[in-house]
């Protein structure tokens, strides 16, 4: 069924559409991003020779797609650029639902299927995934099972490994599993950290004009089942097949995920560690290529300018190799 398209908030050049409902719930909203309908000027990072494509942009936890400079960036590169919000996310949360509610794994995947499937019936071409921190996990997963409906996969910041790492996970993931599925939507009374939300919201000091409807400042309440939801998914790639995939990883240097705020917070990935994160992107991607950015946030992309210029550099210059390869 074609996909009814609507004016989006972000404005002109911008539609958005509901995905409709799957085994698991709902699917989640896409995204589109019209070049030709915008009067913005995306002359900025435009390449030489651009090749044509599309790029898929799945956000993390607690979050939504508002960044339209990524929107341009792709669209200067001859990329069409679609983005997914996920279910209980940004455009696709539902009143009296739960916020950030993604039950399993599989509910992930479910959800990015439907997005490609849209992407490439509506573009034509195999889009290159682009997943942040949680989306970066769902993205993953989805190109281990289905990689040939991809062109390339970028892993930003993707939250791969369990806080500890991977005995860790092994270990909480089990622990939760008869109180997830007895419970599935129990709050876990842990602590807010707003570090993420105080480094780039405008308000704050950063340059991000956020929804705090879509985005809270303290993220949405940690529920039973949606972490036993990501354990499984981590679990589940460590014992799956390797990604054959040309694949990024696009992250910062170097992370500060201390308990307390500390202002150097603004330069440094203050929710996951860098380390852990690059060990298991290595062993589970086998054309890996890295691209560290000093300086860069959680979301290298929402760093200050001159660290996401570096970034976006860093991430063209691998799309117009990634082009020549598959011509």
């Amino acid at each position: 069924m074609p996909l009814h398209w609507t004016q989006d908030f972000l404005g002109r050049g911008v539609e958005s559409a509901p995905l409709g409902r799957g085994r698991r719930g709902e699917l989640g909203t896409l995204i589109r991003f019209d070049p030709a309908e915008d009067s913005s000027d995306v002359e900025e990072h435009r390449s030489a020779d651009p090749e044509e494509g599309s790029l898929l942009y799945v956000h993390g936890w607690s979050d939504y797609f508002f960044n339209l400079e990524l929107a341009h960036f792709a669209a200067a590169r001859g990329f069409r650029f679609y983005a997914l919000d996920l279910p209980e996310h940004g455009r696709s949360l539902e009143g009296g639902e739960l916020p950030g509610f993604v039950g399993s794994a599989e509910h992930y995947l479910e959800s990015l299927g439907a997005a490609v499937a849209a992407v490439h019936a509506d573009s034509g071409a195999r889009p290159v995934l682009m997943g942040h921190s949680t989306g970066g996990l769902a993205a993953a997963l989805y190109a281990q099972r289905s990689g040939d409906q991809l062109a390339g996969l970028v892993l930003s910041s993707p939250w791969l490994v369990a806080h500890g790492g991977a005995a860790a996970g092994r270990v909480l993931e089990a622990a939760l599993r008869p109180v997830s599925v007895r419970w599935p939507r129990q709050q876990l009374p842990l602590p807010s950290r707003g570090y993420f939300w105080r480094a780039v919201a405008k308000e704050a000091g950063g340059e991000w004009e956020l929804r705090e409807d879509l985005r809270p400042r303290n993220a949405f309440p940690v529920r039973l089942g949606w972490l036993h939801g990501v354990l499984e998914g981590q679990r589940l790639l460590r014992s799956g097949p390797r990604i054959e995939l040309p694949s990024l990883l696009l992250a910062s240097t170097t992370s500060d995920v201390g308990p307390v705020w500390r202002e150097r917070m603004r330069e440094r990935d203050a929710v996951l560690s860098i380390a852990p994160m690059r060990r298991a992107a290595s062993e589970l991607c086998v054309q890996l290529e890295e691209a560290l950015v000093e300086g860069g946030l959680h979301d290298v992309l929402l760093s200050p300018a001159p660290v996401r210029n570096e970034a976006y550099g860093r991430l063209g210059r691998w799309l117009e190799k990634l082009g020549r390869e598959e011509g």
